[in-house]
């Protein structure tokens, strides 16, 4: 939301002991990452799949995190979105 006392009522009332919940004012970023992390996912899959070890898979989502960064830059979001830290 881009309201931050909206934002924190929502994050207050699903905030428990088994889920944190994280409030961000980049809504770009937010809908961008969402998405395009699947894509990722995807790909770590069918490396694992192909019998590639963990240091392919995390070859893979380092440089598809940088992709989705520089992409979403682009589409006018904040790049520390996608490291979590927006």
């Amino acid at each position: 939301s881009k309201d931050n006392n909206v934002s924190k009522l929502i994050q207050d009332l699903f905030m428990n002991d088994y889920l944190r919940v994280y409030t961000n004012n980049d809504l770009v970023g937010v809908e961008l990452g969402g998405a395009l992390k699947n894509i990722i996912a995807i790909a770590s899959g069918i490396v694992a799949g192909m019998g590639y070890g963990d240091n392919a898979k995390a070859a893979l989502m380092t440089r598809g995190l940088a992709e989705i960064s520089r992409l979403g830059e682009k589409l006018g979001a904040d790049p520390m979105t996608f490291l979590g830290l927006g």
